[in-house]
């Protein structure tokens, strides 16, 4: 993770760096990124890389947090939105991340995080324990007490977590087209809403 030196920085350098490494990750894989690339982004010197990030690894693994920690904060304003409905802000999140995948640049950051995760040993080796850490962006709390109280709850959010990679791979590797992709998940979250309060 990064020194605190990193997190000390003013905001828009930080962001800057951030913008830089995302930049180089969805041009190339984790292990052909090239930090001479990111620091000439960033606009810092490569001695300062050293600063604020351990290796390279490092750098990957805390903007995948960095921005699954902005997906969390952005799910809160999508339940705001639906009138705290949890399965319609689950739709609503989505769509959203379907919508940002149309853009080239973050479909490939996606397809890159794959292949580092799942291609290469080492990285795997390196990053997936650090990215696997416990929890998820649907806290418990959102759903309604009745579904709350199952100790089938925990397998609940697991379902919706597969059903969710699952088409998001298929929208990635072309299999299926956007509008397929978000009306199978709405399909899916009307089905298990329909079967949980049925219960």
């Amino acid at each position: 993770m990064p020194t605190k030196t990193f997190l000390n920085l003013p905001r828009e350098k930080r962001l800057r760096i951030l913008r830089a490494a995302k930049k180089e990750f969805s041009r190339v894989p984790l292990d052909k990124a090239v930090i001479a690339n990111i620091v000439k982004e960033a606009d810092i010197p490569r001695g300062s890389f050293y600063q604020y990030f351990e290796n390279i690894e490092d750098l990957f693994v805390y903007l995948i947090h960095y921005m699954y920690g902005i997906d969390k904060k952005q799910f809160a304003k999508y339940l705001r939105e639906a009138d705290n409905d949890v399965y319609e802000a689950l739709k609503m999140k989505f769509a959203n991340t379907i919508d940002k995948l149309t853009i080239e640049e973050n479909r490939q950051f996606r397809l890159n995080i794959m292949t580092a995760i799942f291609s290469d040993k080492s990285a795997y080796e390196q990053v997936v324990p650090k990215l696997m850490e416990p929890g998820t962006e649907v806290d418990l709390a959102y759903f309604p007490p009745e579904v709350q109280k199952s100790k089938n709850l925990q397998n609940l959010l697991n379902i919706i977590k597969m059903i969710g990679k699952t088409l998001l791979e298929r929208y990635l590797i072309k299999a299926a087209d956007k509008e397929e992709v978000k009306n199978n998940y709405n399909n899916y979250i009307d089905f298990l809403k329909f079967s949980l309060n049925k219960r």
